[in-house]
Order: structure tokens, then sequence, then C-alpha cells
């Protein structure tokens, strides 16, 4: 697994506490929402100690993955353990097998122009960068493939409800957790409401010098976010613990169902 899959993987669990008749508690173990860097990788400068900015992993676009992939391997070093990934449209298993030299932890790809082999790489992650209307049979299909993430690089506010609704359909269906670009300035309310659609994380534009001064709060109101609201699927069935003794009511109830035999 990638280091942004496990990420992933934390961001959407919910640690159960006590389960039974009485209350339930859940609390998390980590953020409920990713911050995720991203831009073109010759018009950003690395920074330091992007973790302790509450950097969670950074997105480099590559135009020209061959004379580029230095640049990922600048950042992946630069990035110590926050994970590094590129974007590339026409991706190949030699572009993959670079990435992971460089140091990339994940590859964000165009599926109708990304070769097959090139998702054959098992400790790389993937997204597919998704844009425009997808089908429904489309995004049914994401579910057989092993993708840490939908990445909406073209989605664009204000967050209507009927956007929401838009963001919900293409989680419910693919099943998949969404990436949607974000402004710095972001309120908490509006990161709920993008969370609750299916997004579980944000991506700002790192090649805009007031992105990094702004980093701070960002990561403050990400940290701040309530806990994720169940849904009805996520309620775990509650069941009694298994060899329990049959009552003296029990027995009772079940000698007089056994029927009597035949004279």
């Amino acid at each position: 697994m990638s280091k942004l899959g496990d990420k992933i993987g934390k961001a959407r669990r919910l640690e159960l506490g006590a389960i039974g008749f009485g209350a339930m508690a859940a609390r998390r173990d980590a953020p409920s929402m990713l911050l995720i860097v991203h831009g073109p990788a010759s018009g950003m400068r690395p920074a330091a100690d992007l973790a302790g900015r509450g950097v969670d992993a950074v997105l480099l676009s590559l135009s020209n993955p061959q004379a580029e992939m230095g640049q990922v391997a600048k950042w992946a070093e630069e990035a110590g353990d926050v994970p590094c990934g590129a974007q590339v449209t026409a991706a190949s298993g030699r572009i993959v097998a670079d990435l992971k030299q460089a140091g990339g932890d994940f590859l964000a790809f165009d599926a109708e122009a990304t070769s097959a082999e090139a998702l054959l790489e098992r400790e790389m992650g993937y997204v597919l960068a998704l844009s425009g209307e997808p089908t429904e049979s489309f995004l049914r299909l994401m579910d057989a493939f092993s993708l840490d993430g939908l990445w909406l690089y073209d989605w664009q506010g204000p967050l209507t409800v009927r956007r929401q609704m838009e963001l919900f359909r293409l989680h419910l269906l693919s099943r998949k957790p969404l990436f949607v670009p974000a402004q710095p300035d972001i309120g908490p309310a509006e990161l709920e409401c993008l969370r609750d659609a299916g997004v579980v994380a944000i991506a700002v534009n790192g090649a805009e010098p007031s992105t990094w001064e702004r980093l701070g709060d960002l990561r403050q109101a990400i940290d701040g976010l309530p806990p994720r609201a169940r849904r009805r699927e996520e309620r775990p069935d509650v069941m009694l613990p298994l060899g329990r003794e049959l009552s003296s009511q029990d027995e009772e109830e079940e000698e007089e169902g056994q029927e009597l035999p035949p004279e």
C-alpha cells in the first residue's frame, strides 16, 4: 500500500468505542480530511518541513515526465515522510518505474491515455484524474480497480446543494474517495459539507505564494472538524455473546415448542 493510501484509510476510519446496548462512542485517531498541495513541478520550489506545515501529500503535474522526473526526485527528498506523487496525462509502465525510482508514492493518471500496464506496480498508489460528467456505468466499473481516489482537478465552487449532490453521486457510484481543488481560505462549514459528499482530500495550489502562508490556518480548520456522522450502512449490528446459557424461562419455552413423539 502507498503512504497516501494509508493516510486515506486512517482519515476514513471510525474507531468504535463501547458497542452494545449502551451508548456507542466514536473517536478518530487521525483528521478526517487530508491537505494536499498541488501544482506544476517546474513552477513550485520545495518548501522545508512540509509535515510541520500540515501538508499530508504533494501532487506535482508533469507536462514532460522524462524531463521533469528530476523535479519529482527533489521534491520527494525534501518531503521526507510526506507522500509525493505526480499527475501525468499519458502514463506508461516506464514512467511508473521512473516515478518509483525518483521516490514517488502515487500516480494521478488519465484513463483514456494511460497504458493498462502502468497500473501493475503494486507498491504505487493510483489516483484517477477525472473531468466532465462520467456515465453511471463508467463510475461503477471503478470498483474493480485498486484506486486510492478520484482527483476532480477541474472542479470549481461554490458548493451549492446541487453540486454537493453531484459530488456524492460520483462517490456513491464509484465507491472511491474524492479529491477536489480548493482555495486556501475555505471555511470549516464548506469543508464539512465537502467531507459529507465523499471528499477525503482538498488540494490547494502551491504555485501561488500566498498559499504557503495560509496552510497553518487551513490545517487548523481541518483538524477542528467534528467527527464524521455515521450513515445507516456504517452502523454495526449488535450481537449477543456466544455461549450464553439458557435461562429457566428460555428452557421452558424450548420444551413447550418441542413436538411430542408419536405413541
